[in-house]
């Protein structure tokens, strides 16, 4: 698989919703610059982060009603991309347009599709409900890896380096001793563990008070291609009680930066003591230092992989959702 290869069409989570304003910003999405803004309305609007008329960013503009203005030289375009006023010129040529890309905004994210206009399709924005479920309170954030998009799915669709990485959090011993179960089913691969009579996690004893050993699970899926989730939790052993113990959604919605970047735009999501603000302030801790363990070992691998291009990484038993999961992957490049 060549690493510098992305899928184009489609969703890919820009930015949370509460982050855009009537105030331009600019991201990178698949190597591609692109200037999101709010409108006076409160349509998202999405627009290559160039203006054809010299080049400069739009980013750097302002939005006026229903249009994003160049700070430039004052041309305005609306959120199909349409020039709508050219100072000074009241004849505005149809070939005068910046490229707009389709916005959907959903789960309190900004979606852009990024690949052909004829194949846009809302209905394929992954589902992650759990984010504005009201049944369910959510964490979240956004983190940069240095390293390739891939390297994060494997990451997140492998938990067995929580034994080792994530001591102080996440990781107990059973996880890697543990065997995974990896199906396939159309195009999504589901990961699972289930850990039987165990010590709760550092971070499982943060959440609740359990009173001895619990039994554990984890099921793990990517929704092709930019989100994971992480169904897991713990009851009390002999028990399937989850009033008494942790039933959580882990979601990584991941935006391909370029080549050797990743930003991952995660939610911690559950379904107890939604209303507990202190709880709120130890999960984002949490979870910042989690992802902070994983990014040193990332951008390390990046680093390796660019050093030795022409090795291949080995895989083991604990690859098995891995392996499927780059299967799904390659067949998506294959037809995008």
């Amino acid at each position: 698989m060549d690493m510098a290869e992305f899928i184009k069409n489609a969703w890919y989570a820009a930015c949370w919703s509460a982050e855009l304003t009537d105030s331009p910003m600019a991201k990178r999405v698949l190597c591609q610059d692109v200037a999101l803004f709010r409108t006076e309305k409160g349509v998202a609007g999405a627009v290559e982060d160039r203006c054809p008329h010299r080049f400069a960013p739009l980013s750097l503009g302002k939005v006026c009603g229903e249009n994003i203005v160049c700070g430039y030289h004052g041309m305005q375009f609306d959120c199909e991309g349409n020039c709508t006023s050219i100072p000074g010129q009241k004849n505005i040529p149809s070939r005068v347009r910046a490229r707009a890309y389709p916005v959907v905004e959903k789960y309190d994210l900004i979606w852009l599709w990024t690949g052909d206009l004829e194949k846009t399709d809302p209905d394929l924005v992954p589902d992650v409900h759990w984010i504005t479920d009201p049944d369910w309170c959510s964490v979240t954030g956004t983190a940069r890896y240095d390293c390739n998009w891939l390297l994060l799915v494997d990451n997140l669709i492998d938990l067995s380096h929580t034994t080792f990485v994530h001591q102080s959090t996440i990781g107990t011993d059973d996880v890697a001793d543990t065997p995974v179960i990896a199906e396939r089913k159309g195009d999504i691969v589901t990961v699972t563990r289930e850990m039987k009579n165990t010590e709760p996690s550092k971070f499982y004893k943060r959440l609740r008070t359990f009173s001895g050993r619990v039994d554990r699970w984890q099921k793990i899926w990517l929704e092709p291609p930019s989100a994971v989730i992480i169904d897991a939790g713990a009851v009390p052993t002999g028990t399937s009680d989850k009033t008494r113990g942790v039933d959580t959604r882990v979601i990584s919605i991941l935006k391909p930066v370029d080549e050797r970047s990743v930003d991952q735009l995660w939610a911690f999501s559950r379904d107890f003591a939604l209303d507990d603000e202190k709880l709120n302030v130890e999960i984002e801790k949490s979870l910042i230092h989690t992802f902070g363990e994983d990014m040193a070992f990332l951008a390390g691998q990046q680093r390796n992989l660019e050093r030795f291009p022409t090795d291949k990484m080995l895989n083991n038993s604990a690859d098995a959702g891995v392996v499927l999961t780059r299967r799904v992957i390659d067949e998506y490049l294959a037809v995008d």
